[in-house]
C-alpha cells in the first residue's frame, strides 16, 4: 500500500497551532453543496417521477448508445441486461408491453429497442405499433380475433401499495366496436389471469378518440403488480397516452423522493443537462402533458418525454427550498455535427452525427428562444410568456437567477465565436431581467482560454460554469479570475456545475494506487466509501476559496449506477454514501476556515485537516478526514483563538475499508456515531482519526 501522510501527525505527538488568520477575505458559500439532473440518461428522472408505466405512449425508442453504457460501466460489463449489476435496482426497469395472458420475459435492454411483445400463445390476438395518435409518433393497436375470450396488453412492474389511491389517464378509440376494462394482477411467476385483483369497467367505446380518466383505491396487497387493459372479444382498439400515477404525489414527484431529497439538502439544482440540455428546446416541454412533444435523447439514447419539463422541474425546487439552474441550448449551425473526441479544436473533429437538427441551428432564433425561457421563468403575469406560466398553473414567477450557456460547448463552438455569441445572448436575456447571472463554460479545450474569453465577454458573464475537482484546475481558473476581477472591477465567481470526484486522469496518489490495488474500476468507483471522502475533500477545498466559489453541482442527483445522492427504487428510496455526506456536509456551519500553523491544505493528502470558525465566529468546526488505511491521532492547539472551548459535539462516519459500496441491494455498511465530547480547556486537544472515516466536531 502507498505510504500515506500518517506521519505528518506522528500519532498525535505533533501540535499543530490553529491561528485567528482566515483564508478568504469573504466566508465559504452557502451554496457549495448543489446537484445536477441529467434529462434523457438512465433513468434519473423517471425514477424520481409518480408516473408507473414505462413507455406510456407506445413509442419506438432509440437504440443506447454507448456513451450510457460506458458511463455504467462499459458495454463488456453491462450489455442488454443490467439485473445483475451491484447498482441496478427497479427505477431502472425497461418494461415491454406484451399481448395477454402470457408470461413476460424479465426487463432487459432489448437491443431494438421495441419493448413490445406482439403475440400471446394460445390466443388469438395481436398487438402492434402505429403511426399516428394522441401523444408522439405513434400508438397501440389491439386487435381481439376472439369470439368468446377477452384478451389484451399488460406491462409488469407495478409496485401498488394497498388502500392507496391511484389515478388512470389514457385515451382510446374504436376501430371495431367493443368494450375494455383495466384489470390489475398479482406479479408473480405465473400470474393468474382469471383472479384480478382490482377491476376498473371502462365500458363501451367509441369511435372517437376519447379520454378516460378513472380514480380507484388498489384493493390487492402490497408489492409487484401487473397492469393490464383487455378488451372483450371481437373488439379492436387503438390506445395511447396511458398514464398510471398515485392520487398523492407532490406536484407530480414521489413524496418519498421529496422526502429523501430534503435529506440530502441540495442547495441548487442544475437542468436539464448536460448533454442532453445542448439538443433541448424547452418548448416542448410545458402545457399539457398529452401536448408535449416526446424527443430522442440524441447523446444517450432512448426518448425522453418530456412529462417533466420547465415547470416540473422549478416546482420540485420549490419543494425543497433550493435555487435552480437552467442550461440553455445555444442554437448553432455547428449542431448539424457532433465532435466526440476532446481535440484541441473544432474543426479538427467534426462530423456528421445522424440526426436532422435544423431547427436548433439558428442563432438569431436560438436567442429568441432563449429570451422567451427568461420570460417564461421570471416574467410577471401580464407579460406574453408570464401569461403562458400562468395558465399552465403557475401565475407566480419562478425567478430562476442562474442560466448557464450551454454544456461542453467544445462540441459546437470554437471558443470565440462561442465568447461572442455568449455577449449576445446574455445581453438579449438580461433586457428581459436584469437580475439573472449568465454562466460561461469553461472547461474540457476551452481551459486555456479562459482568460481570452473573458477578454471577449467577460462584462456579459457573471460565473464561471468550469469542470473538475482538481487542485491545480481549480487554483489556475481562481488566479485568472482573480487577475480579471481586479483589473476590470467586475465580480465573477467561479462554479464547478458538473463534478466527478478526482476526475480521471488525475486522482490524488493515494486514491489511483488504491484502486489500482483493490480492482476498482474508474466507475465502480463511484459508488465507494472512498469516492465520498473525495467528495468532502473536494468540498473542503471550495470552503477555503471563501466566497470566490459559490457552488458545486455533484454529478448526479439521482439514479446513476449508485454514484448519486439518492437512488429511487419503486419500492423506496436509498440514500448512498455521496447523498449521505450531502446530508451532513449541506449543513456544515463552517463558514471562515483558518490557518493552521505548521499544515499545509491539499485535497492530494489521504488524511487531512481543517478548522473553520462559524458565520458569527462563536462556534469552531473542525473537519478531519481520513481516506487512507492508516489511522492516526491530530493534536491541535486552539488556546490562540481567544475563546475558550470546554465541550464539543462529534459526528463520526466510517467504514471498514474504502472500497465498501452502499447500494439498494447493499445497505447500511457506514457506521455513524453522533456523542458529545470534553475538551481541555487550556486549548491543547488531541483527536482521533480512524482509517477511512469523516469526523465533524463543533466546538462550543
Amino acid at each position: 500500500m502507498a505510504e500515506t501522510n500518517a506521519a505528518e501527525f506522528k500519532n498525535g505527538e505533533n501540535i499543530f497551532t490553529v491561528t485567528k488568520d482566515e483564508m478568504a477575505q469573504t466566508p465559504c458559500s452557502d451554496m457549495l453543496c448543489s446537484n445536477f439532473i441529467e434529462l434523457g440518461f438512465g433513468y434519473q428522472v423517471e425514477g424520481m417521477w409518480s408516473e408507473m408505466l414505462f413507455n406510456r405512449s407506445f413509442e419506438k425508442s432509440f437504440q443506447i448508445t454507448p456513451a450510457t453504457y460506458d458511463w455504467f460501466g462499459g458495454n463488456d460489463i453491462v450489455g442488454d441486461d443490467w439485473r445483475e449489476q451491484d447498482w441496478y435496482h427497479t427505477a431502472y426497469e425497461h418494461n415491454r408491453w406484451y399481448a395477454c395472458p402470457a408470461n413476460e420475459r424479465p426487463p432487459s435492454m432489448s437491443p431494438d429497442c421495441d419493448f413490445l411483445v406482439e403475440k400471446a400463445p394460445f390466443y388469438s390476438l395481436s398487438v402492434t405499433r402505429q403511426d399516428g395518435g394522441i401523444h408522439g409518433k405513434s400508438f397501440l393497436c389491439v386487435n381481439n380475433f376472439e369470439t368468446d375470450r377477452w384478451c389484451g396488453v399488460a406491462q409488469n412492474g407495478k409496485y401498488m401499495r394497498a388502500g392507496k389511491s391511484y389515478r388512470f389517464r389514457g385515451w382510446i378509440k374504436a376501430e371495431q366496436k367493443g368494450e375494455a376494462d383495466l384489470r390489475f394482477y398479482k406479479t408473480e411467476k405465473s400470474i393468474d389471469w382469471d383472479n384480478p385483483v382490482n377491476t376498473i369497467v371502462l365500458g363501451a367505446i367509441d369511435s372517437e378518440w376519447t379520454l378516460f380518466e378513472k380514480e380507484f383505491e388498489f384493493a390487492g396487497e402490497e408489492g409487484w403488480t401487473t397492469f393490464s387493459l383487455f378488451i372483450s372479444p371481437g373488439a379492436k382498439l387503438q390506445i395511447d397516452a396511458f398514464s398510471l400515477m398515485p392520487v398523492n404525489t407532490v406536484n407530480g414527484w414521489r413524496p418519498d423522493v421529496v422526502e429523501g431529497l430534503k435529506r440530502v439538502n441540495p442547495k441548487l439544482i442544475r437542468f436539464p443537462g448536460g448533454c442532453f440540455a445542448s439538443l433541448h428546446d424547452w418548448r416542448t416541454a410545458i402545457g399539457p402533458f398529452d401536448k408535449r412533444i416526446p424527443e430522442p435523447s440524441y447523446f444517450w439514447g432512448d426518448t425522453n418525454y418530456n412529462d417533466v419539463g420547465t415547470d416540473e422541474f422549478l416546482q420540485l425546487c420549490e419543494a425543497l427550498g433550493c435555487e435552480s439552474m437552467l442550461v440553455l441550448n445555444m442554437f448553432h449551425p455547428g449542431k448539424q455535427l457532433y465532435l466526440a473526441p476532446a481535440t484541441k479544436t473544432f474543426e479538427e473533429a467534426g462530423a456528421p452525427h445522424g440526426f436532422v437538427l435544423d431547427t436548433i441551428t439558428d442563432i438569431d432564433e436560438g436567442i429568441r428562444c432563449a429570451v422567451e425561457w427568461v420570460e417564461y421563468c421570471n416574467g410577471p403575469v401580464d407579460s406574453k410568456f408570464g401569461a403562458m406560466r400562468a395558465a399552465n398553473g403557475h401565475p407566480e414567477p419562478y425567478n430562476v437567477k442562474y442560466w448557464e450557456m450551454d454544456n461542453e460547448t467544445y462540441r459546437w463552438f470554437p471558443w470565440e465565436d462561442y465568447a461572442k455569441t455568449v455577449i449576445r445572448y446574455s445581453e438579449a436575456m438580461k433586457a428581459v431581467d436584469p437580475t439573472i447571472q449568465i454562466g460561461l463554460c469553461t472547461y474540457h479545450d476551452l481551459k486555456f482560454l479562459v482568460r481570452e474569453m473573458l477578454d471577449i465577454c467577460g462584462h456579459a458573464v457573471d460565473f464561471l460554469a468550469d469542470r473538475m475537482c482538481e487542485p491545480d484546475n481549480r487554483a489556475r481558473k481562481l488566479e485568472i479570475l482573480r487577475e480579471y476581477n481586479a483589473e476590470t472591477g467586475h465580480n465573477i465567481y467561479y462554479t464547478d456545475t458538473e463534478a466527478l470526484q478526482n476526475r480521471d486522469p488525475t486522482p490524488a496518489p493515494y486514491i489511483a494506487k488504491y484502486y489500482a490495488d483493490n480492482n476498482i474500476t474508474y466507475r465502480s468507483a463511484r459508488r465507494t466509501w472512498i469516492y465520498a471522502l473525495n467528495l468532502v475533500s473536494n468540498l473542503m477545498m471550495d470552503q477555503r476559496c471563501g466566497g470566490e466559489v459559490k457552488f458545486m453541482c455533484f454529478n448526479n442527483l439521482a439514479n446513476t449506477s449508485g454514484q448519486s445522492c439518492i437512488e429511487t427504487p419503486k419500492e423506496g428510496v436509498v440514500l448512498p454514501f455521496s447523498g449521505l455526506v450531502y446530508e451532513r456536509m449541506s449543513r456544515t456551519e463552517a463558514k471562515w476556515p483558518l490557518i493552521i500553523e505548521g499544515y499545509e491544505p491539499t485535497s492530494r493528502k489521504p488524511i487531512e485537516i481543517q478548522a473553520a470558525w462559524n458565520i458569527d465566529r462563536t462556534k469552531l468546526v473542525i473537519y478531519l478526514v481520513n481516506r487512507s488505511h492508516e489511522g492516526t491521532y491530530v493534536t491541535l492547539d486552539l488556546s490562540g483563538l481567544g475563546k475558550t472551548f470546554s465541550k464539543a459535539h462529534s459526528y463520526m462516519m466510517s467504514a471498514e475499508s474504502g472500497s465498501v459500496m452502499e447500494t439498494v441491494k447493499s445497505q447500511g455498511n457506514l457506521k455513524r456515531v453522533s456523542r458529545h465530547i470534553p475538551l481541555v480547556e487550556d486549548g491543547l486537544n488531541s483527536f482521533k482519526i480512524p482509517a477511512f472515516s469523516f469526523t465533524e466536531i463543533t466546538a462550543l
